[in-house]
């Protein structure tokens, strides 16, 4: 005890009193000395020796990799895993010949392959607005997705639109004390911004706009709200139309009276009483 505590024990007996072998420890800290002599020497002195060395990093492939290890013992590991029949199991097994040239045939369809670029759009004619839709939303993820989704639906449902046209910033603060009246000078802030895009529709008929609008708010996007505006334009013929009293079943002066006297014909058909035979309910066609 007294040669340890005054420092006077040898290496060897130390080493040897905590299990270790002299001989291997000495010649882990040499070649611990040396890495760190190698290293001092490799490592840059300066910002044009640091990035000459970055260069040679990037250009040369990395010499401790296993596949390399491998072809210093001369050993192939790919060759001979292809010689063998090794596989991973994440390979995908082979296709027969033929179901492989079916598969190189067929091509991605275009709505898929559009979903990736910009949105077809429809020229209008006359440049008349229609409806206006609003979206808003606190997240501009969910915001970008949903306009490009309206402004899809509406080509292909044959409306020409505009936008999304990024409208300004709805910012909003609150200040709110934290606790009672007389820790007034502890109060916390809150801000909310609202982010808006504007779709905008032309020339289109209104029914095929209020679908447009059912579709879209159908599949609304979680974390959006919409406001929309709608304008119906009417021919001179309305004006005709104002204070004349329509009988009961009468709807030729109505928009959609094309479409409900077809209704009444198909009600009416032969066919159509011969395929309700036994249904006791009454058919009502509402206006």
């Amino acid at each position: 005890m007294a040669d340890i505590e005054n420092g006077d024990m040898p290496l060897d007996r130390r080493l040897k009193d905590m299990g270790l072998d002299p001989e291997e420890y000495k010649a882990l800290w040499k070649s611990e000395r040396k890495a760190e002599e190698r290293f001092a020497e490799w490592e840059p002195k300066t910002r044009e020796e640091a990035q000459q060395k970055w260069k040679e990093l990037q250009n040369t492939p990395d010499h401790m990799t296993l596949l390399h290890m491998y072809k210093r013992a001369g050993v192939e590991p790919i060759k001979l895993a292809k010689e063998r029949g090794i596989t991973l199991p994440t390979d995908i097994p082979p296709l027969d010949p033929q179901t492989q040239s079916s598969l190189d045939a067929l091509r991605t369809p275009i709505n898929v392959q559009a979903v990736g670029l910009r949105p077809l759009r429809r020229s209008p004619t006359y440049g008349v607005p229609v409806c206006d839709l609003q979206i808003r939303s606190y997240s501009i993820r969910q915001l970008l997705l949903y306009a490009d989704f309206a402004v899809r639906a509406a080509y292909y449902m044959g409306l020409p639109c505009r936008g999304p046209i990024p409208l300004p910033r709805i910012t909003e603060r609150w200040t709110v004390p934290r606790s009672h009246f007389i820790f007034k000078k502890s109060q916390e802030n809150f801000e909310r911004v609202t982010m808006r895009r504007l779709v905008q529709i032309q020339d289109g008929d209104a029914d095929v706009v209020k679908a447009w609008l059912a579709f879209v708010t159908r599949n609304q996007v979680p974390g959006t709200g919409m406001k929309a505006n709608i304008w119906e334009y009417e021919g001179l013929e309305a004006a005709t139309r104002a204070g004349y009293e329509l009988e009961a079943g009468d709807h030729s002066r109505r928009r959609e009276g094309s479409v409900l006297r077809k209704v009444d014909e198909i009600l009416g058909s032969r066919g159509f009483k011969e395929a309700m035979v036994g249904f006791e309910g009454e058919v009502e066609m509402r206006p």
